[in-house]
Order: structure tokens, then C-alpha cells, then sequence
């Protein structure tokens, strides 16, 4: 009898065994760093300290996992549960979908097009957040975030940083708070001129205690326009240096547009207009 395998006959049916060495279960992979890429399947893959991987045309059924100073450029893949970074990461993602959390440690840069996120983006002390595009060659496209995006701190002493958000759906809240910027904030203002849809939350959009401060091209502002709200527009706490600027037009809100403890007020540019709100408007 063939050693490779055994046929039992139980009842007029048969029960084959697989061959010994068939392939199980895919493990864990460090990515390689002497060509810095991977495809193919992972369960966790793993960018070590101090190493980039451009991953292309994978499928990682777990967790992507970024040590301290670690990049990951990724495309046409799937992470079946987190993205993960430490410190100082770089995280540039173009069609692909992330099934649960984006979650990344202070000084990380996030860009982000043709991405969806099954829960939640946690960005704690980032240099950087971008949706819509990534690059000025990258096609761009929309990211979608099936609950919240929370958005805290600033990275320490940095002389450049910014946040832009275009073509962006997010299921729940969008919460930015106690940030500072010095190239400005640009939550959905600009989208229009592009050619390109602004944001759209579900429930709340909250920006609170950030600040625009000077930068290398001057006073930044922190403008937030153009966008749909589900449920309340909350700016409060919010400040911008002499020459800088806040603002809050063009919305259309379905709850209450809350506007209060801002400096200076929210203004509008010449061609902006009033928000559009269903409840109480302490913006206009």
C-alpha cells in the first residue's frame, strides 16, 4: 500500500487523507530588507525597526506590524485585522482594505487613497494626516472609514506639519483635538476647486483646542468646509496666531453647527457661504 496516503472505506463513502507535507496555515513574515518587498500571504507581516516594505498584490490575514521608524507602502492588498505602527512611522496605503483598526504611534506620517478601513483610524501625535491622494502621480481616490477617526496631539518639535482631507466617508465621528499645525488644517475646504468630493460623516465632526500656529510659510489657518455632517458640527477651542485665520463655511449639517470659544471667530472667505444647518447655528 502506498505510504503517501491511506482510503478508508466507511459505509460506501471514502475519507481521504491529505498528503503528507500539503501546505498548512500561512505564518508570520519579516519583510525582507534586502529587497524591502513583499507579495504573496502572510498571517502577520512585520516591518522591522529602521526598514521600508513595499508590499504589492499580498493578502496579510492578520496584522500588519510596524516597529519604531518603520515605512510601509502598500498596494491592491488586504490586512485582514490591524495596521500597526510605533514610533516615527511612515504608512502610505492605495487600494487596499484594512478590516478593522489603523492604529499609529506619535511622529507617523499617514497618506491615504482608495482605502477602506473596516472600524477605526487612531492617529496619536501624527506628523501628518492626507486622504484622497497620496502624490501628485498616485491616481487618488476615496478612502472610506466604517467608524471613527480620532486625531489627537502633535508631533514634538516639529516645523512641519499639516493635515488635508478630501474624498473622505467616515461611518461615525471625525474627532480632531488639542493639535497644532504650522502648514494648516485643511478639512474638506479645498476639495471642490480640485474637482474632488469634500468629507461626509456620519454623526459628529468635532475639531476642538487645535491651533494654527506659524510655519515656513507664515501664519497656517484651519478651515473646515464644504463637507456633510449627520449629525452635530462641533469647533470650539480652537486658535490661530495673528495673520492666521479659522474657518467655517459651506457645510450643510443635519443637527446643531456649534461655533464658541474660538480665536478669533470663524470667518468666510469672499466666495464662501453661510452652513447649511438643521438645528441651532452658533457658526454663521
Amino acid at each position: 500500500m502506498s505510504k503517501l496516503f491511506v482510503v478508508a472505506v466507511v459505509c460506501g463513502g471514502s475519507l481521504i487523507f491529505p498528503l503528507a507535507g500539503s501546505a498548512g496555515a500561512p505564518g508570520t513574515v519579516t519583510c525582507p530588507q534586502d529587497t524591502q518587498s513583499f507579495s504573496g500571504t502572510a498571517f502577520d507581516l512585520i516591518v522591522p525597526e529602521d526598514g521600508f516594505c513595499t508590499v504589492t498584490n499580498a493578502t496579510i490575514t492578520h496584522d500588519v506590524i510596524l516597529q519604531d521608524d518603520a515605512g510601509i507602502q502598500a498596494s491592491q492588498t488586504s490586512i485582514g485585522h490591524n495596521l500597526t505602527t510605533g514610533a516615527d512611522g511612515d504608512v502610505r496605503l492605495s487600494q487596499v482594505r484594512v478590516g478593522h483598526d489603523v492604529n499609529g504611534g506619535s511622529d507617523t506620517d499617514y497618506h491615504l487613497e482608495l482605502t477602506t478601513i473596516g472600524h477605526d483610524l487612531v492617529a496619536f501625535e501624527p506628523l501628518t494626516v492626507q486622504t484622497g491622494r497620496n502624490s501628485a502621480n498616485s491616481p487618488g481616490g476615496p478612502v472610506n472609514v466604517g467608524h471613527d477617526i480620532s486625531i489627537t496631539g502633535s508631533p514634538d518639535g516639529e516645523d512641519f506639519v499639516f493635515d488635508g482631507f478630501c474624498n473622505l466617508t467616515v461611518g461615525h465621528d471625525l474627532r480632531i483635538t488639542n493639535r497644532w499645525v504650522t502648514l494648516g488644517m485643511n478639512v474638506g475646504d479645498t476639495c471642490s476647486g480640485r474637482g474632488v468630493p469634500a468629507i461626509g460623516v456620519g454623526h459628529d465632526l468635532v475639531l476642538t483646542g487645535d491651533s494654527a500656529l506659524p510655519g515656513f510659510f507664515g501664519p497656517s489657518a484651519l478651515e473646515v468646509g464644504g463637507n456633510n455632517v449627520g449629525h452635530d458640527l462641533v469647533f470650539t477651542g480652537n486658535s490661530a496666531v495673528p495673520g492666521g485665520y479659522l474657518e467655517v463655511a459651506d457645510n450643510t449639517v443635519t443637527g446643531d453647527a456649534v461655533c464658541a470659544s474660538n480665536t478669533p471667530a470663524p470667518s468666510r472667505d469672499a466666495g464662501d457661504g453661510p452652513n447649511s444647518v438643521g438645528g441651532s447655528d452658533t457658526c454663521d
